[in-house]
């Protein structure tokens, strides 16, 4: 069990600890049963003294997390039985990782009825338009195959970006704060190795996009989890927080969030902004579903918009809206933070594929992206609302939801009875597939829960397996 501890971070050696380890209990990292370090050994492994290792595992003990037997040692409670990596047998090497989750071990086998990833269905995509015009693109210049785009980005779509998040967003900014990368998730990367050190401590909304958990968890970061309410992120905790010890770094998703759908008020956004003036963090705003809104409300401004000191980094996502396939997305940031997101971009992949960034120039140029968002706003509300139908009828109030107001997905809370691992075996019989609650919080999920993403399948396929799937929760509420 490799640990790391900063001496001179603002989080405590205790927390440090502590959470590291409920980090690898709670993922499964360290299964059911198995022994932890004695404490003199992992005191010594980490030059800290004895009695905080102590306090670390009396906090767990009281906890539930590890049981501690007298003259055995300390062993794992766990609701995981196994471990999520092979470890290796006979004479075979065996090669220790640092990976410690991933959401995307969940659902790995394929389902007709999926409704685990928060993506759009094919069919709501403008793919012959695309198509067509990549051909065009190759025929007219063919040495784009054959040539590396800037690591910056294309500067044609750079402008073309600048003037799609004032014209959509209300957001002015210019091109050379923009730099092109391989999607959201990518910019999140590109921010942790750029800012965090491996035991800063990043605060994240509870639940949260679980992606981004496993980024910070998988660089060894202390992870925060603060409490939502319908307006988003609550910056009284977040504030009591920083009383004890400020994070470096605050992971937002605030529009149409991921997984709960919720939408950070404008008040919020500015409170939060004025924490991180205060004590001296960085934002990372997400948005990858601001375009779809519904009932025609917009949603409020990105936080980004608000920020005049620099401490907000701003992710636009083009995949989940336009094209998955083409996997682009623009991180802006002021020019105090633009040189070391280049070099951290350079590092990477020294710069996205110029055709990819090519192919979404004329989409972006022409009346058709705003036709397509139209379209896809009426298409997912549709889904939205049939969803909801749909459980009311066969659920009658037995389970808790919010209507989002935008985006992709609905997230379920179900009655303590309900047993997520069980309705999602009953699931998988159907070939349903859907999102754990579980995997979207840093520790255990306060409540039962689950994510459907309404976006995935067509119209009848959506409305097929939304029944079959409310049936099955319906058979696990009369078991109880």
């Amino acid at each position: 069990m490799k640990l790391v501890v900063q001496k001179d971070s603002a989080t405590p050696i205790h927390q440090q600890i502590y959470h590291q380890i409920l980090n690898r209990i709670q993922t499964g990292s360290l299964s059911d049963g198995e022994k932890m370090p004695s404490l003199r050994k992992l005191s010594t492994e980490l030059k800290v003294n004895y009695l905080t290792v102590n306090k670390v595992y009396q906090r767990l003990e009281e906890e539930g997390h590890i049981e501690i037997l007298q003259g055995k040692g300390a062993f794992v409670k766990s609701k995981h039985k196994t471990k999520p990596y092979t470890e290796g047998s006979g004479e075979q090497e065996v090669f220790s990782t640092l990976l410690q989750r991933s959401q995307y071990l969940v659902n790995r086998t394929k389902s007709h009825y999926d409704f685990s990833k928060a993506v759009v269905s094919p069919g709501l995509l403008p793919s012959h338009f695309l198509a067509q015009q990549t051909k065009k693109i190759l025929d007219e210049n063919p040495m784009v195959l054959t040539t590396y785009g800037p690591v910056e980005g294309d500067e044609e779509l750079r402008d073309e970006v600048s003037k799609y998040l004032e014209h959509q967003l209300g957001y002015k900014t210019e091109a050379e704060n923009i730099l092109i990368t391989s999607g959201v998730q990518q910019g999140i990367n590109i921010v942790a190795n750029t800012f965090l050190t491996a035991t800063d401590t990043v605060a994240v909304e509870s639940p949260c996009y679980g992606a981004a958990i496993d980024t910070f968890m998988n660089r060894g970061n202390a992870i925060l989890p603060i409490l939502m309410d319908e307006e988003g992120m609550r910056m009284d905790v977040l504030e009591e927080q920083c009383h004890v010890a400020p994070p470096k770094l605050v992971y937002v998703n605030p529009t149409f969030q991921n997984p709960t759908g919720r939408t950070m008020s404008e008040k919020r956004r500015k409170e939060l902004l004025e924490l991180a003036e205060t004590y001296g963090f960085l934002v990372v705003e997400d948005d990858s579903f601001s375009e779809v809104y519904f009932d025609g409300v917009l949603p409020p401004k990105p936080i980004k918009f608000f920020d005049t000191s620099g401490h907000c980094i701003f992710l636009k996502g083009f995949s989940k809206t336009m094209a998955p396939g083409i996997r682009l997305g623009a991180l802006v940031a002021d020019k105090s933070l633009y040189e070391a997101l280049y070099i951290s971009k350079a590092s990477m992949d020294v710069g996205s594929p110029l055709l990819n960034q090519k192919a979404l120039l004329p989409f972006m140029r022409t009346r058709r992206m705003k036709d397509h968002h139209e379209k896809l706003r009426i298409a997912l509300q549709i889904r939205r609302d049939i969803t909801r139908e749909i459980f009311d009828v066969y659920l009658e109030g037995k389970v808790q939801y919010e209507l989002p107001k935008g985006g992709l997905n609905l997230w379920v809370e179900l009655p303590e009875p309900v047993d997520v691992e069980a309705l999602q075996v009953a699931a998988k019989e159907h070939s349903i597939s859907f999102l754990p609650g579980s995997t979207c919080y840093v520790t255990d999920a306060p409540t039962p829960s689950i994510r459907l993403s309404y976006s995935t399948l067509s119209d009848r396929e959506n409305t097929e397996g939304v029944t079959q799937l409310a049936s099955l929760i319906a058979v696990q509420l009369t078991k109880s």
